[in-house]
């Protein structure tokens, strides 16, 4: 039972590092927007979007040992009261680390989508002053009014 402890603690310390550099990216992102470089912004979008799924994985193995462990109503704050006496202080201090891994992560990730969308409502207000209604604009893509050759066409369901 000790190394199934010992295991989830270790899985919780990883997604605070996790947590670490999305932190990271989240910076990362908001000094792409304030510099106006969407190539830089795209790169930051794609590292965040492999990260996701690494999350992901972290996820269902954390899912996995709770089940294990028998911690499903747990709060992280309650985690060294239901660790072995040996490893509670470890418990105790990767709980608090995690915690504010995830604060801080938080707090990048806000600033990060409030300076996407004040970008994004500043651009909405230079194409409705350039005469355009960007709720009939869209995306500014039309499709082409030919039909594609049969051949070119996929059938999903096949």
């Amino acid at each position: 039972m000790s190394q199934l402890h010992q295991s989830y603690l270790d899985l919780l310390a990883e997604l605070s590092g996790s947590l670490d550099r999305l932190s990271q990216l989240a910076r990362d992102k908001a000094a792409a927007i304030q510099a106006d470089d969407l190539i830089a912004l795209d790169e930051v979008l794609k590292q965040e979007q492999a990260m996701t799924l690494n999350l992901r994985g972290l996820e269902l193995r954390r899912l996995k040992l709770v089940g294990q462990l028998g911690l499903e109503n747990v709060p992280l704050a309650g985690l060294e009261d239901h660790c072995p006496p040996e490893l509670a202080p470890r418990a105790r201090s990767v709980s608090e680390t995690l915690r504010e891994s995830y604060t801080a992560y938080r707090s990048c990730a806000d600033m990060a989508r409030a300076l996407l969308e004040l970008n994004l409502h500043q651009l909405e207000k230079v194409i409705t002053a350039a005469g355009v209604d960007p709720a009939v604009a869209a995306a500014g893509y039309e499709p082409p009014g030919v039909e594609p050759p049969k051949k070119m066409k996929t059938d999903f369901r096949a």
